[in-house]
């Protein structure tokens, strides 16, 4: 294989008429990957320090994103048309749609950025970083982050529950689940946690370095 990495998409979606395709452009190894959810487009970072927008209905690069000094860690799609990227330079791009600069960036965490979550009205976004802080920034204005301390350690995930909760991971191996004002709910689980996904209905699915998925309820309950 060359040094260009393929991204391999198998999705089955009658509203884009691709059932499989690989997607070439990044130079280096891909990190972050974000679909939207009318399954028409996707966009990913990677090691190469940039960020590409994928039509997934022709199987093409529609944008390519440049701004990080470094790795391109996480991606997500907004609900406006545009994107949010952040990385190891530990800064978050908030691009328009179509845009060739940052509209906006978001700086504050003092160390790599390794996760991004939007609400689900789209109005917060989510940031994780191996400073030890999760961050959620408000989309609209300039108002300062809410600073979501307490983890030991890199946190890794972060996501938002239908609740209006925000979980949040970490290599302290603590799953921590943040109410809207006071302190977190903090479930311990027995490996250092690396990934985070919410699920329909607001359980968790959390990777661990023990190679183990776990999906724990809303009740804290690990499956």
């Amino acid at each position: 294989m060359t040094r260009q990495t393929i991204i391999a998409l198998a999705f089955s979606l009658a509203i884009s008429g691709v059932q499989a395709a690989e997607l070439r452009g990044h130079g280096g190894p891909v990190r972050g990957l974000s679909v939207s959810a009318d399954g028409k487009t996707a966009l990913t970072g990677s090691f190469d320090s940039t960020a590409i927008q994928w039509s997934l209905q022709d199987a093409s690069a529609v944008h390519v994103l440049r701004f990080h000094d470094g790795a391109v860690n996480a991606v997500a799609l907004l609900a406006d048309g545009g994107a949010a990227t952040a990385g190891e330079d530990g800064r978050i791009a908030i691009w328009e749609s179509g845009g060739s600069r940052p509209a906006k960036v978001l700086q504050g965490h003092s160390a790599p950025i390794v996760a991004l979550a939007v609400s689900p009205d789209g109005k917060l976004l989510g940031s994780a970083a191996w400073d030890g802080v999760a961050r959620v920034w408000p989309l609209d204005g300039d108002g300062a982050p809410r600073m979501l301390e307490g983890h030991r350690g890199n946190v890794n995930g972060i996501g938002f529950l239908p609740s209006g909760d925000i979980a949040t991971v970490g290599y302290d191996a603590t799953l921590r689940i943040w109410p809207e004002s006071g302190p977190a709910l903090v479930q311990r689980l027995p490996t250092p946690l690396h990934a985070l996904a919410v699920l329909p209905g607001g359980d968790l699915a959390v990777g661990g370095a023990d190679g183990w998925l776990r999906l724990v309820t809303v009740g804290g309950e690990i499956r």
